[in-house]
């Protein structure tokens, strides 16, 4: 298994992006924090890996969801767990935050709770990857975590990149099924396969649905945003395209979809997974 391209790209440039913009972004993915802390809040002397921690969000709403609950987040990205180290100190959480591969890397001891908030789908070999982190946990210890549906059902991601599709030199082909990357897990089916593959059972795949707040309180700011992160920046980036050329485009299309407070907000579809070790 070889993780090698997955830890450059998280250690580059985008690991920079995300730590540039890691509070808007967990401002903009909060939803799904308080939807996996909802069903597994832990009972005292418990212990939870969180999995692609990156600046912590998840790890940070834990701890302070719980009373005497041992935390350690695990990611790949040095920049975001640099950061998640410095907003643990700041608040006194008591949080370790290490720089680790999860697919290959397990803690000292078993724990009982692993989560994750969009953290596993990059796995170049997930099967392999979910049997070391189901080889990390205590018998019958639980698995949470959320991961996007199809890249057709994310309004979030898919709006900016059509918008925008005129502009690019050639149309980004969809990558193939299982290809490490945010979609790679949008197929339920393919979840359950990786899964009871890597030894995990009493497995469920839930449906969330919802709309996602944008970062920027303007369609301005939220396109600057949008020029960043996702499959547009990433097309961009490939194809050399400089976002000055594309920006108009995106600030004229979330100004058609913003609100009356000028805040644009997009369907967001994912799966909230839920098995036992």
């Amino acid at each position: 298994m070889d993780n090698t391209s997955q830890i450059e790209y998280w250690n580059g440039p985008a690991g920079q992006k995300w730590v540039r913009d890691a509070d808007r972004m967990d401002v903009m993915l909060a939803p799904f924090v308080d939807a996996i802390i909802a069903s597994v809040l832990p009972s005292p002397g418990q212990s939870v890996m969180d999995i692609g921690c990156g600046a912590g969000a998840l790890s940070l709403n834990l701890a302070g969801s719980a009373v005497n609950v041992s935390v350690t987040g695990v990611d790949v990205s040095a920049p975001l767990v640099e950061l998640a180290k410095q907003r643990s100190a700041a608040v006194s959480a008591g949080i370790e935050f290490i720089v680790a591969d999860a697919a290959v890397w397990r803690p000292k001891e078993p724990v009982d709770l692993v989560i994750s908030r969009f953290g596993v789908m990059f796995f170049a070999d997930p099967v392999a990857a979910f049997a070391n982190i189901r080889a990390s946990v205590k018998p019958k210890g639980r698995l949470r975590f959320a991961c996007w549906r199809p890249l057709q059902e994310n309004a979030w991601a898919l709006t900016p990149l059509q918008a925008a599709m005129h502009l690019l030199t050639t149309p980004p082909a969809p990558p193939p099924p299982g290809t490490p990357g945010p979609f790679a897990f949008g197929d339920a089916d393919y979840v359950n396969r990786v899964l009871m593959d890597s030894g995990w059972r009493n497995i469920t795949v839930t449906p969330w649905d919802g709309d996602l707040a944008l970062p920027g309180t303007t369609a301005e700011e939220s396109a600057a945003f949008m020029l960043e992160m996702g499959p547009l920046s990433r097309a961009m980036g490939e194809q050399g395209i400089d976002p000055e050329t594309v920006k108009g485009v995106i600030v004229a299309k979330l100004q058609e979809l913003a609100g009356e407070d000028g805040r644009v907000r997009l369907k967001a579809a994912a799966w909230i997974v839920e098995a036992e070790a």
